[in-house]
């Protein structure tokens, strides 16, 4: 973790000095490089990995795809961010799954969700995607528990696209930063709401019913 740091402190100070000695601002350098990555080949490609390393690089998922939104748009943005999600979820899923060890936290959210992640992996992983719950621990949950993992992409991938497509219209909606000062889209800002509204809702209901299904005593009220 320190080298991660230290890493990100280097390339923060590299950036400031080279705005420094090409006397740019912040906000340019920040134009040059969206020009960069919607502009080179390789700019797809580079996101996804960074985002399939966002667990070890200590990137927020939130903040990656604010950035496919911004630089790609709300198609391929969403398109490369759960590409970069899954491929982050597969990592932190093998270090849980062959790992075997857990930390406090860790035992926390096992004693808590792993019931029903056994009795039902594939529907609860999608309400914990659409509870908007902490991304890499409980990854790394699921492999502790050896949840079969086709079950685990497919629901990680329903349950997130809704998150995904949120974060990434939060950075679309942010428009016009190439040519000076960005201003917000009130259309793509009002969809990511809307659907942060709508996944916490579904979320709710889903969980509901699980309750009903799994608790004995709510199972016999209903009777």
């Amino acid at each position: 973790m320190l080298l991660v740091i230290a890493g990100w402190l280097l390339l923060i100070g590299g950036f400031q000095l080279y705005a420094w000695q090409q006397m740019i601002s912040t906000l340019e350098l920040f134009q040059q490089l969206i020009a960069l990555c919607r502009s080179h080949p390789a700019g797809p490609a580079f996101f996804v990995l960074a985002a399939a390393l966002s667990p070890l690089l200590l990137t927020p998922a939130a903040l990656l795809g604010a950035i496919a939104g911004l630089c790609y748009g709300p198609i391929f943005g969403v398109i490369y961010t759960i590409l970069g999600c899954n491929l982050s979820a597969l990592l932190t899923y093998s270090l849980g799954r062959f790992s075997g060890s857990s930390t406090g936290r860790i035992e926390h959210l096992i004693s808590r969700y792993g019931p029903r992640l056994r009795q039902n992996s594939f529907l609860s992983v999608i309400i914990l995607r659409l509870s908007f719950l902490p991304y890499d621990p409980i990854n790394y949950l699921i492999g502790l528990l050896r949840v079969p993992w086709p079950h685990f992409i497919l629901a990680n991938t329903l349950g997130s696209l809704p998150g995904v497509i949120m974060i990434v219209l939060a950075g679309t909606a942010v428009d016009g930063i190439e040519h000076g000062l960005p201003m917000l889209n009130p259309l793509f800002l009002a969809g990511a709401v809307i659907l942060l509204l709508v996944s916490l809702g579904v979320a709710l209901l889903l969980r509901r019913q699980v309750d009903r299904r799994y608790t004995p005593g709510e199972a016999n009220d209903d009777r």
